[in-house]
């Protein structure tokens, strides 16, 4: 123990006086490495020296082997009449057309301010041939062959002035009316192209209550039915719909006003009826837009439906003491097809494009005696739906 105890004290005593010599140089170089310089690319004095000599070689070849500007091959020479030598244009090596001389003296020609030879007899004011004028006078002269030119290469080295027709006076031009009247009154509307449109069907869902009764009885009572129809839109302001309503008919009347198609006889005849049907309304209805603008319209529709008549419930009431028979129920032996006409007012309101709400009053009126007790039923209430464009955009 007391040998450990000196070694701690050794160490001890020569961590509190360490013993380090100070350089500076190590400082700068742990500086250095610390916070090294970039060094500076030094290009070789080779390459530059090589860049120079492709340089100064690309010059050399570019100098020698530019073109002389103006330079052209030798001209055909051709002989005149009289042995001299005239260069031709290389276009008239191309084909030789026959000599036709124009007479200097001839009245029919004369000489324009260009030295061109114009014949004023031709009909044409694009057609004439030019002439080369003679410089030289006398014996010594040459004579030149007129060879006409061929024009498809120089017509922007020869000066043609055509030959005015002399039956045409130019002066009349000057008399003519150039100004045309101007356009009065209402311009013709442009119509636009008519676009037509892939036919769209509108789904609605519906609740439509009602007063039920039956005609002559002077009492109604309140029904109502859920159903959901589908709307064909044939153009802006003609479509077709049909659909399925599930509806209660509930109405009371006079026993008078029951007919049923029974044998059977009452000892005690009823005083009052209460009936409570379960139907299924299929309309088929034809709308007609009367007025329409971006948010708003109005519809009237006409049409016919048919009743199902899924179960049937009557109930029997009466004055006396003596109770005959209470009430009496038949199912689905009652149908009515086309027996209802519809007539209504639609007045809808447009959310947006594929979304719309309508109020729709409506009158069912009988055509035909309706269920079991064969009785004159009409309804008439109002329906509100929301309308789903399934197609296309609505009007």
């Amino acid at each position: 123990m007391k040998e450990g105890k000196d070694i701690d004290k050794l160490f001890k005593d020569g961590l509190e006086s360490p013993d380090l010599p100070f350089n500076d140089l190590d400082w700068d170089d742990l500086e250095e490495r610390l916070h090294p310089k970039p060094k500076r690319r030094v290009i070789p004095l080779v390459w530059l020296a090589a860049a120079a000599a492709i340089a100064a070689i690309l010059l050399i070849v570019f100098l020698l082997i530019k073109p002389t500007e103006g330079s052209v091959g030798p001209n055909p020479v051709v002989k005149n009449s009289a042995g001299g030598k005239n260069k031709a244009n290389p276009e008239k090596s191309m084909g030789k057309v026959p000599e036709t001389p124009l007479k200097q003296n001839d009245p029919a020609v004369h000489t324009n301010s260009a030295g061109l030879a114009v014949n004023t007899t031709s009909r044409s004011p694009f057609i004439q041939k030019p002439v080369e004028k003679n410089i030289l006078s006398g014996a010594d002269a040459p004579k030149l062959a007129l060879v006409e030119p061929d024009r498809r290469n120089l017509l922007a080295n020869t000066v043609y002035q055509p030959a005015l027709n002399a039956e045409l006076d130019p002066v009349i031009f000057k008399d003519q009316k150039l100004i045309t009247n101007v356009a009065t009154g209402k311009q013709e509307r442009i119509k636009e192209p008519v676009l037509q449109k892939k036919p769209r069907f509108v789904l609605s869902i519906l609740a439509a209550p009602d007063l039920t009764s039956v005609q002559k009885s002077g009492t109604s009572s309140l029904s109502g039915g859920l159903g959901v129809e589908a709307t064909y839109i044939l153009t802006k302001k003609l479509s077709i719909t049909t659909g399925a309503t599930y509806a209660k008919k509930i109405y009371d009347s006079d026993f008078s006003l029951y007919n049923p198609n029974t044998s059977y006889v009452f000892k005690i005849i009823p005083s009052n009826i209460h009936a409570n049907c379960d139907v299924i309304d299929i309309p088929l209805n034809v709308n007609y837009k009367v007025f329409g603008n971006n948010r708003n319209s109005i519809s009237v529709s006409t049409g016919l439906s048919s009743y199902l008549m899924l179960k049937e419930k009557y109930s029997y009431s009466y004055d006396g003491a003596y109770q005959g028979p209470q009430q009496y129920e038949v199912r689905g032996r009652n149908q009515h097809y086309l027996g209802i006409a519809n007539v209504g007012v639609e007045f809808q309101h447009k959310i947006n494009n594929n979304l719309s709400i309508s109020a729709k009053p409506f009158m069912k009126i009988p055509l035909t005696d309706i269920g079991y007790g064969n009785s004159r039923l009409s309804s008439t209430g109002v329906a509100v739906s929301v309308n789903m464009n399934l197609f296309g955009k609505g009007n």
